[in-house]
């Protein structure tokens, strides 16, 4: 099939890319170049739009340590360190930390007993509240004047507590380490 440019119709030889009399690109290598190309192009933009989709869509979360307990939390919580208190009696170690973002406030403390062991069930049931299941555990829930809440449950000897500003905010916790 013979080619003429579109400009000024001068014959083309079959691997011009330019006309060489008025200098016009020839159209159709582009075309070329897309047919080509076009399945590999489409493949790597999907690609690319599913990456930064998972990046952008996904949650991001952090994992936190309070005593040996682990916890998930968003990742957009900053670790408050005038909340840090870890005290230890020779009987019953406590240990508790807070972190906060730009509207909500978590604290959670572990309460264990290291050498004789405690009863976390029964410990956490003479704290008081409302018996319920959050966070995957039987515990005990508490609605405060303030607004916060709190929700205290056993985990093998050990009574964890997670105290929130915003109700809300214990859908965004998540009990992680349990074989201690």
């Amino acid at each position: 099939m013979e080619r003429y440019c579109r400009k000024c119709g001068t014959k083309l030889k079959k691997e011009a890319l330019y006309c060489p009399n008025c200098g016009e690109k020839d159209i159709a290598s582009n075309k070329k170049f897309l047919n080509k190309y076009k399945i590999p192009l489409i493949i790597a933009a999907i690609i690319v739009i599913v990456l930064i989709s998972f990046f952008v869509l996904t949650p991001q979360t952090q994992i936190i340590k309070v005593d040996d307990v682990e916890f998930e939390i968003p990742a957009d919580y900053v670790n408050e360190p005038s909340r840090t208190n870890v005290s230890y009696d020779g009987n019953v170690k406590s240990s508790a930390m807070g972190w906060s973002n730009d509207k909500t406030y978590i604290e959670i403390g572990v309460t264990r007993s290291p050498g004789s062991g405690i009863n976390s069930q029964e410990v956490a049931a003479n704290v008081g509240g409302s018996p319920t299941k959050m966070l995957g555990h039987s515990g005990y829930y508490q609605k405060y004047d303030d607004e916060s809440y709190s929700f205290v449950f056993g985990l093998k000897d050990r009574v964890c507590m997670v105290y929130v500003s915003d109700y809300d905010a214990f859908n965004d916790i998540k009990v992680v380490s349990e074989d201690l």
